[in-house]
Parts: structure tokens; sequence; C-alpha cells
């Protein structure tokens, strides 16, 4: 499977360097495209689908196709993927459907494929994309190969959206399902960041609603130990912006590693904190450090291990890293994701999400946040 990685800064710029890729005869079939929220998708859209090519979309946090990661950019990785080796499905959300939803399109792909792999985009930030796994898992069982993101938005806005041929989907999925027997998928996600203080339960809560932690108010809480700011002070901008990511709480899992809930609004009236994914009322959780060159060593021996023991070969890379990372780690990232991408000198696109969806080390898929989720395609 050969496969071509480009960048683009606008519409007919995109038209320009598809042309380009396909110049020596390479016919692509798939293209995952990441791009900014403010770019007209309806012509972006059109680019791939004047060729005949299935688009995998998300609008996000920022683009990359290396080290050099842009804003209001597209970036584009192009497959020339069997088309008997893949189908595509999609579905608008209403809220609490998320389950049952993602359960049927689960239960088509396996009419599809024997060993199918999900690759899953998510839109909406009130999306719980724990229901989203937990149906694909009710249909395929617990060792479902589950990889994917939930789009990623300007820090202006709380739009965002994922979007394939024809379709633009403000609160809704997105699956491309590959024949696991034609294509072999392998990844692996990594957060490094590192558990401070002692653990808390989270004593009242409500879906990613987050109300009392120890028997006081999340909010209050979360400013006293922060120190970042007063009350009177917080702003939604200054939220997103620098508390969130200064002291991200870990929730602790029964089985296997445990996995990040940064907090991306909060509500001074009823004193509580929406966290990014589910946070059960009596769940453990613990905040954590910002981070520092060595969690950029951690996903680059993480990904030194995918490669040994799953994968020593691609023809593709995507990547998908949390917009926590961006915020927090800066130009820290650019040695990540050159390192990752030469590891496997293979063609690789990403972007920065509000969520990555990915097997958890010693554990299940997970939503996983403020963290790296690498993906790897090889055709058999």
């Amino acid at each position: 499977m050969k496969a071509k990685s480009f960048q683009a800064d606008s519409v007919e710029a995109t038209q320009r360097e598809l042309q380009k890729a396909m110049s020596d005869d390479f016919r692509p079939t798939v293209a995952f495209v990441f791009v900014a929220v403010s770019w007209d998708r309806t012509a972006l859209r059109a680019v791939f689908e004047e060729h005949g090519i299935s688009i995998f979309g998300c609008t996000t946090f920022g683009e990359f196709i290396d080290g050099a990661y842009g804003q209001d950019t597209v970036a584009v990785l192009l497959l020339d993927m069997n088309p008997q080796a893949f189908r595509f499905a999609h579905q608008t959300f209403t809220p609490g459907s998320e389950l049952k939803t993602a359960a049927d399109l689960a239960a088509q792909a396996k009419e599809w494929f024997s060993n199918p792999v999900f690759m899953v985009a998510t839109s909406h930030m009130e999306t719980m994309a724990e229901d989203v796994i937990e149906g694909i898992e009710s249909v395929m069982g617990s060792q479902a190969q589950i990889f994917g993101a939930m789009a990623g938005m300007d820090p202006g806005t709380l739009n965002n959206a994922v979007f394939t041929n024809g379709t633009d989907l403000k609160r809704g999925v997105l699956f491309m399902v590959i024949d696991g027997d034609r294509i072999d998928v392998n990844g692996v996600a990594t957060c490094g960041w590192k558990p401070v203080g002692p653990i808390k339960t989270v004593t009242k809560s409500k879906g990613m609603w987050v109300q009392e932690i120890d028997g006081e108010p999340a909010l209050d809480l979360m400013l006293k130990y922060s120190g970042a700011c007063t009350r009177e002070e917080l702003n939604q901008e200054f939220w997103i912006n620098e508390f969130a990511m200064s002291l991200p709480p870990q929730l602790i899992k029964e089985e296997g590693a445990a996995v990040m809930r940064p907090s991306l609004v909060y509500d001074k009236a009823s004193n509580s904190v929406m966290c990014n994914g589910r946070v059960p009322q009596g769940s453990k959780i613990r905040f954590s450090l910002p981070p520092d060159d060595d969690v950029v060593d951690a996903v680059i021996k993480a990904c030194e291990k995918l490669k040994s023991e799953k994968a020593p070969e691609a023809d593709a890379i995507v990547y998908f890293s949390c917009a926590g990372r961006r915020l927090s780690m800066g130009p820290l990232l650019k040695r990540e994701i050159e390192t990752v991408r030469a590891l496997w000198d293979a063609p690789l696109a990403g972007f920065f999400s509000l969520g990555e969806i990915a097997r958890v080390t010693g554990g299940g898929n997970e939503l996983n946040n403020i963290s790296s989720s690498c993906v790897v395609l090889k055709e058999k």
C-alpha cells in the first residue's frame, strides 16, 4: 500500500497538492483529512470527491504532517488502500444515543468483515465517547480493535465536526471500518503526566459533570489546588488556556493505567466542572503535574516498543495528539512527532484532538485525554 502526506493553507492549495501527489499514477482511495474549523468543508470535500476518494475527516486544534505543526491549515494522508479492505459508516447523535448507535454500526461492520478494525471520530464536546466504545464492544467483545479521536476546535469556539463524502456531522460519529485480514492496524496511547497529591473521591457527579470532590464543591476545590486565579478572575478563555491543563485530574481505573480527565468547562452557579469524559460518582482521582521532556521520551519509548513487538513496518501513520498537549508542551512536541515518523520512515498526518480513543497499557479500550495515540497501518 502506497501513501503520501501533504499540508496546505487553502482549498486551492489542497487541490494543487493533490494533483501533484497523483502526477506519478498514484491513485489514492482514502484520504485522512484534518482541518481547521474555519475552513469551508463543503469546498474541501469536493476536492477529494472529484477523484472518488473516500474521506475520514475531523476538525482540529492544529494539524501536522511532521514536527512543524500549523494552525488554520489542512493535513492530509492519502492511501491507495484496496477498496475491498474498508467501508465507511456514520450517524448523527442525539443526547444519550451514543451506545445504541455505535452498537448498530458495529453490527453492520461485523457483517462486512470477519475481523473488523475500527477507526472512529466523534464530534460535539458533550458526546459520550465511552459509550461509543462500549457500543462497539457490546457487539465485538472487549478485545475489539478501536482507534480514533474526538474532533478538535479552535480556542474561541466550542464547535467541532467530523465529515466524510457528502456529510458533515456537528454531533455524530464517523467509522472507517478496515478489514483486519487485509490490513494490519496497530497502535499505542501514551500519557506520561505524573500524579501528585493524595487520592480523592468524586462524591457527586452526573455524566461528565463533577459537582463535588471529597464533599467540597468541585470548582472551589480545583481553584484552591491550582492557585492559578481567584473565582472573580476566572473566565472561560483562562480556564482552557491555563487552568485546565495546569492540574488535570487522573481517573484511577480498576485495571490498567489511569486515564486523564481534564476539565474543559465550569459553571459558577452550580460550583461544578465538566470533564472531558465521564467521571462516575464514587470514582477515585488524583491531580497531575504539567509535563516536561520525559513525557516526550515516554511517548517515543512506547512507539519503539510498538515497532519492536507488533508493527516492525508501516505503510502509513495516523497520529492523534491531545489539544492539551499542545497547550502544555508547545515546541517539545516537534521532537516527538519527528522521531515517531522517523521510526517507521512512513508518511504521517495528525491533529490535536479533544480526546484519543485507544487501548491503555494493561487495560481496555478507553477515551484518553492529554495523550498521544500513534496508529500504524501496513498492507498484508
